[in-house]
C-alpha cells in the first residue's frame, strides 16, 4: 500500500503484511503507524416499514443571522490547526501589511534547501585547507607561505626567486615548529564531519540500518556531524589564536636579534620601549598576513554549523509548514 511519511512528507510504499504496524521512512529513517486493514461485510437489507406522517408544525419565525466576525488586525497571521497536515500548497495567501506599509516581501526557509547545507559548507571549508592560510608577502606576491596541512610537519612554501630579491633573513626557517597537537585532529573531525554529512545526503537508495556500523549512529547523525564540526571550528580558532609555526618562529627570531641589548638595557625603562618599537618594526617587515582562504575556511565551517542547527530545529516542527520571513516597507 502507498502512504505519506509524516516526518518528511515522501511517498513510501509499505507491504500489505505491516498494516497497523509501525512501518519505517526509506527516506528520512523515522517510524510512523499504519492503518490496520480492513475488510467489507454484508449487511442484510431491514424490512422496509412506512413512517407515519409527521405532525403539522407551525411555521418557525425566520432566523436571524448572527453578526459578522470583527476583522483581523493588520498583519494576523491566524496559527496552523494541530494534526496531520498535507504538503503545503505552493502559493500562499498574502498577510496584509500592517497599516504605514505599502509593500511586503516574504522568504520561505525551504528544509530541503537548509539539508544541503551543512555537507556543502564543509566540503568548501576542506577545499580551502589546501591554500595557503599565512604567508609573507612582497609585492602582492608570496615569499614564504604555509598551509594547514604543511603545518602538521612545519612545512613552509619558498618563492626562492623573490627570496633573494627581499632583503629578508631566512634563518628563522629552522626554527619552525611541527602544529600537528592541533592541525591532525582539526583535519581529522573535517574530514568526519563532511563524509558523514554527504553520506547523509547520498544514502537514500537503502536503509543505512541494515549496515552494522550504521545502525546505532545513523539516527543520531545531525547531532554527530554538529558535534564534529563545531570541534573542528574550535580547534581553527585555537591555533589562529596561537599563531602557526611560521608565525611563531619569524616572532622568535626577530626577538633574538634584539635579546642582548634587551638584557643590557633591563634597568632602563625608556629604552626598552624603543627597543619594543624597533621590534615591531623589524617584524613589519616580513609582512606576514592571513589569507582570505583561512576566513572563508572558518567562517563556512562556522556556517555548517548553523546549518545543521537549523536543520534540527526544522525536523522537529513534524508537519508544520516551513517558517517564512515576512519584510514590510
Amino acid at each position: 500500500m502507498r502512504l505519506i511519511c509524516p516526518h518528511c512528507m515522501s511517498g513510501v510504499t509499505v507491504s500489505d503484511d505491516a498494516a497497523g504496524k509501525e512501518a519505517t521512512c526509506p527516506n528520512c529513517g523515522k517510524q510512523f503507524p499504519t492503518p490496520a486493514r480492513y475488510s467489507a461485510a454484508v449487511v442484510p437489507e431491514l424490512p422496509v416499514s412506512v413512517p407515519p406522517p409527521p405532525p403539522e408544525v407551525a411555521p418557525m419565525p425566520a432566523a436571524v443571522p448572527p453578526p459578522a466576525p470583527p476583522a483581523p488586525p493588520p498583519g494576523f497571521v491566524p496559527p496552523a490547526p494541530s494534526g496531520f497536515l498535507l504538503p503545503a500548497p505552493t502559493g500562499s495567501a498574502e498577510v496584509p501589511a500592517p497599516a504605514g506599509y505599502t509593500r511586503s516581501f516574504g522568504i520561505t526557509i525551504s528544509p530541503h534547501v537548509v539539508s544541503w547545507l551543512p555537507a556543502v559548507l564543509l566540503l568548501l571549508s576542506l577545499v580551502f585547507t589546501c591554500f595557503p592560510w599565512v604567508g609573507s608577502y612582497a609585492g602582492g606576491s608570496a615569499v614564504y607561505s604555509q598551509r594547514p596541512w604543511g603545518a602538521i610537519f612545519g612545512a613552509v612554501s619558498r618563492n626562492f626567486a623573490l627570496e633573494k630579491a627581499v632583503a629578508i633573513p631566512a634563518g628563522w626557517l629552522d626554527k619552525v615548529r611541527w602544529d600537528w597537537e592541533l592541525m591532525v585532529p582539526y583535519l581529522l573531525l573535517l574530514i568526519l564531519a563532511t563524509a558523514l554529512a554527504w553520506a547523509d545526503r547520498g544514502l537514500h537508495a537503502f536503509d543505512p540500518r541494515n549496515i552494522p556500523p550504521l545502525a546505532k549512529v545513523w539516527p543520531h547523525r545531525q547531532t554527530i556531524i554538529c558535534a564534529l564540526a563545531g570541534f573542528a571550528f574550535l580547534l581553527a580558532l585555537l591555533q589562529v589564536t596561537n599563531g602557526f609555526g611560521m608565525e611563531r618562529a619569524i616572532r622568535n627570531q626577530v626577538a633574538e636579534s634584539f635579546a642582548d641589548r634587551r638584557e643590557k638595557t633591563a634597568n632602563s625603562p625608556s629604552e626598552q620601549k624603543t627597543i619594543d618599537w624597533e621590534v615591531e618594526q623589524t617584524y613589519a617587515k616580513f609582512n606576514l598576513e592571513r589569507t582570505t582562504w583561512m576566513y572563508l575556511a572558518l567562517l563556512f565551517n562556522l556556517f555548517a554549523v548553523l546549518g545543521v542547527i537549523a536543520r534540527l530545529i526544522l525536523d522537529r516542527r513534524g508537519n508544520k509548514p516551513p517558517p517564512k520571513i515576512l519584510l514590510h516597507y
